[in-house]
C-alpha cells in the first residue's frame, strides 16, 4: 500500500483538508472508487474525532496505477492554483520521495516524478 502525506508545518488544518480532499477526489473517480482510504490519528485528549494523517492507496498496477497518478496530478493542479502544496509519497517498501508544486505548471513534472517513483518500470516503456 502506498501512502501520501502532506507537510504540516504550521498548517495542520490545511494538511488534513488536503488529505481528505485527495482521498475523496480519487474515490470519486469511477475507475478508482474505493482505492484510497484515510489513515487516521486518534483524537487528542479532550477532542472529538481524529485527524486524517495520510491517504493510503491500495496496491495498484497498470491502468489503475496510471489512473491514480493522473488523478493525483489533476488534483494537485487544482490546489496549486492558490498555494504551494508539498507532499511525501511512500511506497510499500518504505522508500519515500518528497514533491511539491508551487503553481499549476509544476504538475506535469510532479506527475512524471510520481510515475517514475510509483512505477519504476514505466521509464523502460516510454
Amino acid at each position: 500500500m502506498s501512502t501520501i502525506t502532506f507537510q504540516i508545518g504550521s498548517q495542520a488544518d490545511a494538511a488534513e483538508a488536503d488529505t481528505r480532499s485527495l482521498a475523496a477526489w480519487l474515490n470519486d473517480d469511477e475507475d478508482l472508487s474505493g482505492s484510497a482510504r484515510l489513515r487516521m490519528l486518534p483524537p487528542a485528549r479532550g477532542e472529538q474525532g481524529g485527524l486524517a494523517e495520510a491517504v493510503e492507496i491500495a496496491d495498484a498496477v497498470g491502468p489503475v496505477l496510471e489512473a491514480v497518478i493522473s488523478g493525483a496530478a489533476v488534483w494537485l493542479v487544482q490546489r496549486a492554483r492558490s498555494r504551494r502544496v508539498a507532499l511525501k509519497v511512500t511506497r510499500p517498501d518504505g522508500t519515500s520521495v518528497e514533491l511539491s508544486a508551487a503553481d499549476p505548471q509544476d504538475a506535469a513534472e510532479v506527475q512524471r516524478q510520481l510515475r517514475t517513483f510509483l512505477d519504476p518500470g514505466s521509464a523502460d516503456r516510454d
